[in-house]
């Protein structure tokens, strides 16, 4: 099918979001070094008849100001994240640049993102961890710089799959896991080895909800409550020492139901922060099920610069999955995110190679070219930016290759790779999204950066899991 023909395809779909580039957001103001604990700030729902519709066409940008730099396709769309470099180079930002990755467990491992946010916060300054679990979401979370654990009296609250459809009230925060319990004394922590000054808890405030106390170092900060009128987005913000080591932890009071989300971590300096936010076996559709007006709280709060969807491995798994039906559930996935913040450039991140046993050998699964061709067009027409991970590995075939190699670079079951070859691929990512900014700079007629150029490849990163298992 001919590009132009797939682009009017797609816009009578299209013409429902609001173009992603439109808009302004608000910024979140910096704390100060020496603030004390912050009130809470909850942000109640509201049901969906009440949400306005969207009904803005979306920018289709003009051929000529396509181009590609490296495996990144269109760097045009992501005008706004590199305004907002500009702003943190020239020491203008008032925030730091924040950039959200939902995904599956590519990005769960934070091995790749790991690798990138180590680029970016060497070359434009770290703002601080992001956002990360408090507790374990499931048995093997364990990302760049925490280590979490809690009680046995914490239970993950993600929704339930129940004759191929999941079930559940959908409230399940910024990364789609959240940890509940009414227990008593029950413990959930993050051990942190990233330079930290602030954190800050979010949690759902409901009418029967109950309190939860605060440990920094073993020491009590604060006591919160969630019980509130009403069900609503909460956030609780406190400051820490800044120190490279803290142990941060919440023990529930035991009068109502505790539901956590997780916590952002953050410094006083502004810089970039990275949110690695995946889920194993996730595809796009997992993140259909969250309640929207919920989930677009959690992300208006973040106010990234930058939404990157990085699915479409297990997709590539669903042979019965029409071309249409996956196009439609990424078109209503980038609804939501221009939802919910339609200053954000977006990205869509397509799927590294996927290899399958046949008679020949490993070779590329087919479904894997149709994951990534639907991307692209849905990229193209909703004005987002695509990194084709396939290209950049090298083509079909790569993560065989990768497999046999003398140390591998990809995992036996050749889906996932090794340490090595997550940081390649991360490294990868980071030098194409700096080659494509550095053009923009010039094309903006601004001068060449002063920022002076750092290795792109990260040391001290997790091995990889044994297991993808969640």
């Amino acid at each position: 099918m001919k590009r132009l023909d797939v682009v009017r395809r797609l816009v009578p779909i299209l013409a429902l979001l609001p173009a992603l580039a439109c808009g302004e957001a608000v910024a979140k103001p910096k704390p100060s070094a020496t603030g004390g604990a912050v009130g809470s700030r909850a942000v109640a729902l509201e049901s969906a008849s009440e949400r306005p519709i969207a009904t803005q066409p979306v920018d289709i940008v003009p051929m000529r100001a396509q181009s590609v730099v490296g495996a990144l396709e269109r760097p045009v769309a992501l005008r706004r994240f590199f305004e907002a470099l500009v702003r943190l180079e020239d020491g203008r930002a008032q925030d730091d640049v924040r950039i959200t990755q939902f995904g599956d467990s590519h990005t769960a491992a934070d091995i790749q993102t790991g690798a990138v946010r180590r680029a970016l916060q060497m070359r434009f300054g770290d703002g601080g961890r992001g956002f990360v679990a408090i507790g374990r979401p499931w048995k093997q979370w364990l990302q760049d710089g925490v280590r979490v654990g809690m009680s046995t009296e914490w239970a993950p609250e993600k929704g339930k799959l129940e004759r191929g459809k999941l079930t559940g009230d959908g409230l399940y925060g910024l990364s789609g896991i959240g940890l509940l319990t009414r227990r008593p004394g029950a413990r959930a922590w993050a051990d942190v080895s990233t330079r930290t000054s602030r954190a800050e808890l979010a949690y759902l405030e409901q009418p029967n909800g109950g309190a939860f106390d605060v440990y920094v170092d073993g020491v009590r900060v604060v006591r919160v409550s969630t019980r509130g009128d009403r069900t609503a987005s909460a956030f609780r913000a406190f400051d820490v020492a800044e120190a490279s080591a803290h142990q941060l932890e919440v023990r529930a009071v035991g009068d109502g139901d505790v539901r956590v989300y997780g916590m952002s971590l953050d410094r006083v300096q502004h810089g970039v922060v990275l949110d690695a936010l995946g889920i194993n076996g996730a595809r796009i559709t997992t993140a259909l099920s969250w309640n929207e007006q919920h989930w677009g709280e959690q992300l208006k709060h973040r106010a990234p610069a930058l939404v990157v969807l990085a699915y479409g491995t297990n997709e590539s798994t669903d042979l019965e999955l029409p071309q249409h039906v996956y196009e439609r559930q990424l078109v209503d996935a980038l609804g939501r995110v221009a939802r919910a913040v339609p200053s954000a450039s977006c990205l869509i991140l397509g799927p590294p190679d996927r290899a399958i046993d046949t008679k020949d050998g490993w070779v590329t699964a087919a479904k894997i070219g149709e994951i990534i061709a639907a991307q692209r067009r849905v990229a193209e027409a909703a004005g987002c930016a695509f990194y084709d991970q396939l290209a950049a590995m090298g083509g079909e075939g790569s993560i065989a290759m990768w497999a046999a190699e003398a140390p591998p670079r990809a995992q036996r079951d050749r889906v996932h790779l090794t340490r090595d070859g997550y940081a390649q691929l991360g490294s990868s990512f980071a030098s194409d999204l700096m080659r494509a900014y550095a053009g923009w700079r010039r094309e903006a007629g601004l001068p060449p950066s002063t920022t002076r150029d750092l290795p792109l490849v990260p040391s001290s990163l997790p091995p990889a899991p044994d297991s993808f298992d969640q």
